[in-house]
C-alpha cells in the first residue's frame, strides 16, 4: 500500500520581497477560463525569506505567451523591468534577473496561496540619488 501526502509548500509572506527569476518553463497549451492558451511559468526565488530547511522560498506566476502591449506578460513583467520585447523575445533572457515582487495572500479550496500582485525593477543607486527628497 502506498501512502500519498499532499506536499505543503511554504508561502512567501505578504509584502515586498527581493527575488531573482530562477527559471522560465514552457508549459505548452493549457486549458484556461478563456480557452486553450500557450503558457509559460516564471519562478521567482526569494532572496530575503528561507523555509524551515534553510532553502529560499519560491513563488510562481503563469503567463500566456504574448508580446502584445496589453498582455499580462508585457504589462506586469517586462514593462516594469524596463524590458522591450519587440516582435520576438527569448524568455531565457529573464533568468537571473533581480527584481522585487509584492505578495498578497489569497485563500482558495481551504488553502492559502501567495500571489504576485506586482513586479518592480530594483532601483540603482544612481536612480535613488536623483530622486527628490520627500518631506514626511
Amino acid at each position: 500500500m502506498a501512502i500519498i501526502k499532499d506536499k505543503v509548500y511554504e508561502n512567501l509572506s505578504e509584502g515586498l520581497h527581493n527575488v531573482v527569476i530562477k527559471k522560465v518553463d514552457d508549459l505548452g497549451a493549457e486549458e484556461t477560463n478563456f480557452g486553450t492558451k500557450d503558457r509559460i511559468r516564471v519562478t521567482f526565488e526569494a532572496q530575503d525569506q528561507k523555509d524551515k530547511e534553510g532553502k529560499p522560498v519560491n513563488v510562481t506566476v503563469k503567463y500566456t505567451k504574448s508580446l502584445h502591449a496589453k498582455s499580462a506578460f508585457v504589462k506586469t513583467l517586462l514593462a516594469p523591468l524596463g524590458i522591450s520585447a519587440g516582435t520576438e523575445f527569448d524568455t531565457d533572457a529573464l533568468v537571473g534577473t533581480k527584481c522585487q515582487v509584492v505578495i498578497q495572500h489569497k485563500e482558495s479550496d481551504g488553502k492559502t496561496y501567495a500571489n504576485v500582485t506586482a513586479v518592480l525593477r530594483i532601483r540603482s543607486k544612481a536612480d535613488a540619488a536623483q530622486a527628490p527628497a520627500e518631506n514626511f
